[in-house]
């Protein structure tokens, strides 16, 4: 596609707050949807070390986040199960990236990386199954495989604000965009105005230049203004929610492998009953147990105050 406007990433992929909530509902009943963020944060970061370990650029490691997402927003985690979804999608956006990269090399990465091979054991990953796989992926993603990504606006944004030493800050917000579900609901154009404010709050910019900002980058509109504080809100529980589950100890990246698989197999466990016929209360929770535990899911975004935070990913390109 020639423009964001035009394209299937914006006709198809840009959904609504209640439907990217009420996504994975099969898997909430079979555990809480703090488990599934978890998990759901979880695979982001195993995408990002599986990535790293291929010395993939930023750009296609982002690519297949955003597919990875997409995939389970339609999809199930007990139906499907993310180590293979997140290889798989690193292999296909490093052809839609036009990145050399052999199915083969995943499997060696993994087994030579401690992390990786650990959460892989007993698997049997093979590059048949990566490339049988593929073919889901594509069909679950209605072969969209165009994806706009923030990085270049924010580029062109700073140049054109004069803003250029806020970059690497901005760089490292925009990668740490990805661990929410941003890129499912609003515009790269629209979070990458929100990525640079947020950085102009976190160098403590005054009211009046966080302002001008927004009069420079065309947000004049109540509505707009309001959208790019929703942006930056959820952005802002991102931190604080690492924040949070930092202090016990509890993040995404440091659920030790074996927590995960036992995870995974009790979702895929409460996927073969409902799959063979039982009804949501067979797992424990009936209809309105379940509502109230997608209510629970919601981002509390609205009102935030703003803090002072630390990015949690790196500003790698």
């Amino acid at each position: 596609a020639a423009s964001f406007e035009s394209s299937s990433h914006r006709r198809n992929w840009l959904r609504g707050k209640r439907e990217i909530l009420n996504s994975n509902a099969e898997d909430i009943i079979a555990t809480s949807a703090d488990e599934i963020r978890r998990l759901r944060l979880y695979f982001v970061e195993i995408i990002h070390t599986l990535g790293r370990a291929l010395r993939l650029r930023q750009r296609v490691i982002a690519t297949a986040v955003v597919f990875f997402k997409r995939f389970y927003l339609i999809r199930s985690f007990g139906e499907f199960d993310p180590r293979v979804t997140a290889p798989t999608m690193l292999f296909v956006a490093a052809k839609v990236e036009e990145t050399d990269c052999r199915a083969q090399k995943f499997l060696n990465a993994i087994k030579e990386n401690q992390r990786l091979s650990a959460l892989y054991k007993g698997t049997d990953l093979t590059i048949d199954k990566i490339l049988h796989f593929e073919f889901e992926v594509l069909e679950a993603l209605e072969f969209d495989l165009i994806v706009f990504h923030p990085y270049r606006p924010v580029c062109m944004i700073l140049d054109e604000v004069k803003q250029n030493k806020m970059l690497q800050m901005a760089w490292s917000i925009t990668n740490d965009s990805y661990r929410t579900d941003l890129c499912l609901e609003y515009s790269p154009a629209k979070i990458a105005i929100a990525v640079i404010y947020l950085s102009l709050v976190l160098q403590k910019c005054s009211q009046v230049d966080r302002e001008r900002f927004l009069k420079l980058a065309g947000i004049g509109e109540e509505a707009d203004v309001q959208l790019v504080l929703d942006i930056a809100g959820q952005l802002l529980e991102l931190y604080r929610y690492y924040s949070k589950v930092g202090k016990g100890k509890g993040l995404p990246k440091d659920l030790p492998p074996s927590d995960a698989v036992a995870l995974l197999k009790k979702l895929r466990d409460a996927h073969t009953s409902l799959k063979e016929g039982d009804k949501p209360g067979s797992v424990g929770m009936d209809k309105d147990e379940m509502v109230v535990k997608i209510e629970n899911a919601k981002i509390a975004s609205g009102g935030m105050e703003i803090e002072r935070v630390v990015p949690v990913g790196g500003a790698g390109k």
